[in-house]
Formats: structure tokens, C-alpha cells, sequence
């Protein structure tokens, strides 16, 4: 493992440089690089910090207060003490300093911090499932890009061999018109062939680079990286059963469990508005040293211990009004996960279906290949004998090449399906 992260790395600083991926480590790279994915872990991180935080009831509160105030003008009051003589007494002193430090902690609760935290906990789990369901969405579009790539290269090679045809047809059609065996028009439409087939071969290589660029973006590589892909687009048959794909998806499917965790965060909402009944008991200290303290000009302290008993009695009937609201989440969340195991499931038996339909069709292709293959094998002789037209070798050189064409994207619908209902029903969760 370490060997093949080095390997990456070294890519990764040479883009330039072309290098070749297996399925499997393409979905390692996507994993561990996706730019999409990196923002799902980080929203994870988030929901972590955000349960630490409801944690914080648990810890008493602490908190200081210092100040200093300037008066410059002291208040005094005058005390006659005869002969008419009036002695001032100053009410304060110029310099006046406050510290204070703070602690408050809630003794008991009822156990609605208990709620709280299981609230936080329920929250950070959904984003994790979350997190799972985006990067089983991100395979699914691996599979469906990795694969294109390979079937594009496959089909590239089928554009090369047309047009290396289409050049021995140009070749034949020369010789036959300088015998006379053929017409002007004739030659000038294999012309015409050759540059049409060279046209294909360049859109058929655009669209290779098209592919590879979007598996770059995938893996989080830079675009003009040279990224080539080692595989085939045959694929064992396999025989699926309907019933066992659908207990593999509901047992493992993110998107279940994520529901189940909104439905226990929903009732723990509830019984938190119930809780909201019941009364708090808080302690509250504090500890002050000032100066000047009554009437004296020096530094003194104080120390203060409280115990409240908290007790919401009326808020407007909101907190009634909170119940019936979470009941109703309740109610919502139980139907939104049955809506989602429907959906799975459906889901799961589509792709059953297609990939029992592309089984059927690639059977197909494969016969019709063979019968076009041996009836272009036919034609090709007897084209360069002059037994038939070009247009008749044409037909069939054009048959030919849609068999081919027919074949590879069988093969490729035929893996992807494959691969789909094994991400679907979570068979490679360990990669997840």
C-alpha cells in the first residue's frame, strides 16, 4: 500500500507523464482524492465538533469579569459640625477596580442534557451514512467513466481497422479503374470513404480524451494528466437471485440507516419538549475581589453560593405545540424510510432486470458479429475479384463495423450493470 501511494504521488508531481490504473486502484485513488468527497468528510468533521458542542452542558460554566472606572468627579455630601463649619464627606474614591469570577453548573436536568448529547451523537452519525452514500455515488460514476474509457478505447480500435479497410478499399478501387473495371464516381466515392473514416478516427480519439479527462476529475487529478486504464469489457456471467440482492441492499444501503437515525434523533426530540416540563436545579458561585469595598479605600474579597431551582411553568403553550410538531417529524421520518426501502428495492430489481436484458442482447451481438465478420470476409474477396458492386461491399463493410459496434457497447452495458448492482447492494462495503 505504501509502494502504491509513492507511485501516486510521483504521478501526481509529473502529470505529464502517462501511467496506467487498474479499476480497483482508480477506485482507491477517487476515494482517498476526490475533491467531492473531501468536501463530505470535512461536513463529517463538521457534525463531530457540532456533538462535542452538545457536550458542553456537561461542564460547568466559567467565566471572569474584571473592570476599571475612572471617576472624575466624586460625589460628596456636606455635615454640619458647628460654628458654621461644614466638613465634606466624599460617597466613593477616584480609582475603583471590580473582579469577579464565575462558575455556574446545572446539578440536575431531568436528563434533558442526556438528550441533548444522544441528539448530537444521532446527527453526527447521519452525516457519516451520508458520507458512505456519496462515495458509493461516486463508484457508481467510476464504474460508468472507467469502463467508457475502456469501451472508447476498444471502439478506437474498431474506427483504426475501418479505416485501414477503407485504405485497402481505396488501394483495390485505384487498380480496378486504371483496368477500366470500374467508374469515376466509383473511386471518388472510396475517396470519399477513406477521408470519412479518418473524420471518425478523430472524433472516436477526442472522445477518448474526453473520457480520461472526466476520470481525472474523479480521482482529483490535474487534467492534462495521462491517465490509461488496463481492462476489457468482457465480463463473467454471473446469475444474480432478486431476492438476495435486496436483503445484501437493505442491510447495507447508508441511506436506511440514515433514515433510522433521523427517526431516533425525531423521537429524541420529542421526549426533550417533554422534558422541557420539568424543572432544573443550577449552582452558581462567584468570587469577587474589589477595592474600594463600602467605604473603605482598600482591596477586599467576597464569596457567593447559589442554588436556583428553575421551573417553566407557562411559555404560551409552545412547548405543546413543539410535541405535536415532532410527532409529526416522527410520523414523516417512519414514511420516508419506507418510501426509501420501495425505492432500493426497486431500484435493485431494475438493475436485475437490466443486466439479465444485457446478458440476452450480448448473446445476440456476439452471433450477429460472427455472421457479419464471415459475410465481410466474403464480400472482401469478392469485391477485389470484381464479383460485386462497391456500394454492395460498402453495405456489408458497413454492417460489419456496426456488428462490432453493437457487440462492444453489449459488453460494455453488460459489465457496467454488473459492477452497478454490486455497488448498489453494498458487496465491496469493506471499500466504503
Amino acid at each position: 500500500m505504501l509502494k502504491f501511494r509513492v507511485v501516486v504521488f510521483l504521478l501526481l508531481m509529473f502529470s505529464l507523464s502517462s501511467f496506467s490504473l487498474t479499476f480497483e486502484e482508480a477506485k482507491k485513488i477517487a476515494l482517498d482524492k476526490n475533491k467531492d468527497l473531501e468536501i463530505s468528510e470535512l461536513e463529517v468533521r463538521r457534525a463531530e465538533i457540532a456533538m462535542k458542542e452538545s457536550w458542553a452542558s456537561f461542564y460547568p460554566t466559567v467565566s471572569l469579569q474584571s473592570s476599571y472606572t475612572r471617576l472624575l468627579s466624586v460625589p460628596q455630601f456636606g455635615m454640619p459640625i458647628g460654628d458654621g463649619e461644614v466638613e465634606y464627606i466624599s460617597l466613593g474614591y477616584p480609582d475603583n477596580y471590580k473582579n469577579s469570577l464565575m462558575v455556574t453548573f446545572p446539578i440536575f436536568t431531568f436528563g434533558k442534557r442526556f438528550v441533548a448529547k444522544e441528539i448530537g451523537e444521532r446527527s453526527r452519525d447521519i452525516q457519516i451514512f451520508q458520507n458512505e452514500t456519496d462515495k458509493m455515488n461516486l463508484i457508481k460514476d467510476i464504474v460508468t467513466v472507467y469502463y467508457g474509457i475502456v469501451a472508447a478505447g476498444e471502439g478506437l480500435k474498431i474506427v483504426q481497422g475501418t479505416v485501414e479497410r477503407s485504405r485497402d478499399h481505396l488501394k483495390t478501387a485505384r487498380i480496378q479503374y486504371n483496368q477500366g473495371r470500374i467508374t469515376k464516381l466509383d473511386l471518388l466515392s472510396a475517396e470519399t470513404e477513406f477521408n470519412r473514416s479518418k473524420t471518425e478516427l478523430l472524433n472516436a480519439s477526442n472522445g477518448l480524451d474526453q473520457a480520461k479527462s472526466a476520470l481525472n476529475i474523479m480521482l482529483g487529478f490535474p487534467l492534462d494528466t495521462l491517465v490509461d486504464v488496463e481492462g476489457e469489457v468482457q465480463v463473467k456471467i454471473d446469475t444474480f437471485e432478486l431476492d438476495s440482492l435486496k436483503i445484501f441492499a437493505l442491510r447495507g444501503r447508508p441511506e436506511i440507516k440514515s433514515m433510522e437515525k433521523l427517526n431516533e434523533v425525531a423521537k429524541l426530540g420529542k421526549s426533550l419538549q417533554y422534558l422541557a416540563f420539568l424543572p432544573d436545579i443550577v449552582f452558581a458561585g462567584s468570587f469577587s475581589y474589589d477595592k474600594p469595598v463600602g467605604f473603605l479605600n482598600e482591596w477586599d474579597n467576597d464569596m457567593s453560593v447559589t442554588i436556583a431551582v428553575s421551573l417553566p411553568i407557562f411559555q404560551g403553550f409552545s412547548r405543546t405545540n413543539r410535541i405535536q410538531k415532532y410527532r409529526l417529524s416522527i410520523e414523516q421520518s417512519v414514511i420516508r424510510e419506507k418510501i426509501i426501502k420501495e425505492g432500493i428495492k426497486m431500484e435493485i430489481k431494475n438493475l436485475l432486470l437490466a443486466y439479465r436484458l444485457n446478458k440476452q442482447k450480448l448473446k445476440l451481438a456476439e452471433e450477429q458479429l460472427k455472421r457479419a465478420k464471415e459475410a465481410y470476409e466474403m464480400a472482401d474477396k469478392q469485391y477485389k475479384a470484381g464479383y460485386i458492386s462497391a456500394l454492395e461491399y460498402k453495405d456489408i463493410e458497413l454492417g460489419y463495423k456496426s456488428a462490432e459496434f453493437s457487440h462492444l457497447n453489449a459488453q460494455y452495458n453488460l459489465i457496467v450493470s454488473k459492477e452497478q448492482i454490486k455497488v448498489a447492494t453494498m458487496m465491496d462495503k469493506e471499500e466504503l
